[in-house]
C-alpha cells in the first residue's frame, strides 16, 4: 500500500491527458507537487493552485502559480478546464465547495474532473490528516438531483481512491435531440 500514498493514480491520469489530448491542466491542492510535476510537461497550459508555498512545483514555461485558497483562484479564473484534479482539503464541504466553484469552467463532454482520496482502503485514513470525509462528497455528486448533469466512477484504492467526473447534460450530445 505504502508504494501508492503520493502518486496512486498518476500512470492513469497521463493516459487521460494524452487520449483527450488535454490543453489546460488545473490541480487544486499541489502539495509537495508529486503529481503536478509529472503531468504540467505533457499539457500546453498547467495550473498550480495551493495556499503554501510551491517552492517543489518546476518552473516550465507552461506553469502557472496560484499561492491563494481555492475559493480566491475560482473568483478569478475565467478559461476552459479540460482536467481538474481536486486533492486540496479533504472535508465533504470543501470538495464540494471547490467541485462547485470550478466545474462551470470545465468543458461540456471532454472535460473530466478527478477527485482524490474518494475511497480509502482502511479506517485510519478517515482522519483529517488524510482523507478524511472526501468519499462522501464523491456520493453526493453521485446522487443529489443538483448534480445530475455529472457522470461518475469511483476507482478504489489502492491507497485513498479516485473519482472520474465528467460533465455531460446528454450522454451522446451530438446524437441525442433536445
Amino acid at each position: 500500500m505504502k508504494k501508492y500514498k503520493n502518486q496512486e493514480f498518476r500512470d492513469l491520469m497521463l493516459v487521460m491527458i494524452s487520449l483527450f489530448e488535454t490543453h489546460t491542466y488545473v490541480e487544486i491542492g499541489v502539495q509537495r507537487g508529486y503529481t503536478f510535476n509529472i503531468l504540467a510537461p505533457r499539457v500546453k497550459r498547467a495550473v498550480a493552485v495551493d495556499i503554501n508555498d510551491m517552492g517543489h512545483i518546476t518552473d516550465w514555461p507552461n506553469v502557472e502559480k496560484y499561492r491563494m485558497d481555492s475559493k480566491e483562484f475560482a473568483v478569478q479564473w475565467m478559461d476552459p478546464i479540460d482536467l481538474l484534479f481536486i486533492d486540496a482539503d479533504h472535508k465533504k464541504e470543501n470538495v464540494l465547495a471547490d467541485f462547485d466553484n470550478l466545474a462551470p469552467f470545465v468543458r461540456e463532454g471532454t472535460g473530466l474532473i478527478l477527485l482524490h482520496d474518494t475511497h480509502p482502503v482502511a479506517e485510519h485514513l478517515l482522519s483529517d490528516r488524510y482523507c478524511s470525509n472526501a468519499w462522501e462528497a464523491a456520493r453526493d455528486i453521485k446522487k443529489k438531483r443538483k448534480y445530475q448533469n455529472f457522470e461518475i466512477v469511483t476507482l478504489p484504492g489502492p491507497y485513498a481512491g479516485l473519482s472520474i467526473i465528467r460533465k455531460a447534460k446528454k450522454h451522446l450530445a451530438w446524437r441525442e435531440v433536445t
